[in-house]
């Protein structure tokens, strides 16, 4: 398990500084009164700002370095990094990816336990470092990946990262936050949204993070009846087309088939019984999708493995897209 450092707020106002590594459970001890004796009388405790180390050496020289910051200057690192975390202005500098850690999966795995925003407020410091963080840098880094493999699709942490928050709206499940963490890479050209609604979508790169539901996916998912149908014409003149690319055994090794979500009984309007293209017409989503073990995403190759999937998705996605009417980039 990952080191951490953190800063807890107490119920006096004062702060604590300490080292763990389960900033969650760490927390949920100190107001059990287990944890330091400074804090057994200053209940209840909140994690205000967590930080990540290389290993327990590095979180007690970092833990040393704040605990001798004035008061002050320990409020303004909070502050700092609060606004880092909610800033939606200029890009910031890449981060490194270093890897997940089960940290993240464990904050996705309690947040779906406490699906409520006082505990997701309260642990807000451990999600920015152990899922958000984690998260820009793996887009970031797939970017750059990207850019050689197919420089047409993107990855931009202000884009490419879906939002925590559910829309409840119209759902009879209240819970105020989705308890994965995921994001996208879409065609420069095309719009990010996916589902029936969603005009001007393209086809694009997936990646989820989840307890027990980590998987990498491609294609388009639902698409609008107007992306639908150029798709469904695309198949009529060449039936062989999307044919070959899922039968491709390097294809065919890795997703085995495209997912057969939500598809049609009989085929649709236009189209006879027997068509050469008969199989695929009855397709309303076009997706392959890859389970990933949690080794493979807590591993810091994960970008490797990730370049790897990507790479036998790619033909689907760059076809998918021609056929909607975008095209191949050779270059950025």
């Amino acid at each position: 398990m990952p080191w951490h450092v953190y800063l807890a707020r107490c119920a006096d106002g004062s702060l604590y500084t300490g080292i763990t590594t389960d900033p969650v459970r760490r927390e949920a001890a100190h107001n059990a009164g287990r944890g330091g004796a400074y804090t057994r009388s200053r209940r209840p405790v909140r994690l205000i700002h967590v930080e990540r180390a290389a290993g327990r050496g590095a979180a007690l020289r970092r833990e040393l370095a704040i605990k001798k910051l004035t008061r002050p200057m320990k409020e303004r690192l909070v502050k700092e990094r609060l606004a880092k975390a909610s800033s939606r202005g200029a890009r910031p500098a890449p981060a490194e990816f270093r890897s997940f850690g089960r940290g993240a999966l464990a904050f996705l795995r309690r947040l779906a336990r406490h699906n409520e925003r006082e505990w997701f407020e309260r642990n807000r410091a451990v999600y920015e470092t152990e899922v958000h963080e984690p998260l820009r840098a793996l887009v970031e880094e797939m970017d750059v990946r990207l850019a050689r493999l197919a420089p047409e699709l993107l990855g931009d942490p202000r884009r490419s990262i879906f939002r925590i928050h559910r829309d409840v709206r119209f759902s009879a499940d209240k819970s105020p936050y989705k308890t994965n963490a995921a994001c996208q890479f879409y065609h420069h050209d095309a719009g990010r949204g996916a589902g029936q609604d969603a005009e001007g979508a393209g086809a694009g790169l997936y990646f989820q993070l989840a307890d027990g539901e980590c998987f990498v996916a491609g294609g388009i998912w639902m698409p609008a009846r107007p992306a639908l149908d150029r798709i469904r014409e695309a198949l009529a003149d060449d039936p062989e087309a999307l044919d070959a690319i899922v039968q491709a055994p390097t294809f065919r090794r890795r997703f085995r088939a495209l997912d057969q979500e939500s598809m049609l009984a009989r085929l649709p309007r236009g189209y006879a019984t027997g068509h050469p293209a008969e199989r695929w017409l009855r397709y309303k989503s076009f997706t392959a999708t890859r389970m990933l073990t949690e080794r493979e995403v807590t591993s810091p190759r994960l970008p490797a493995t990730l370049e790897r999937d990507f790479a036998r998705l790619v033909p689907l996605v760059r076809w998918l897209n021609g056929a909607i009417g975008y095209r191949e980039w050779v270059r950025r």
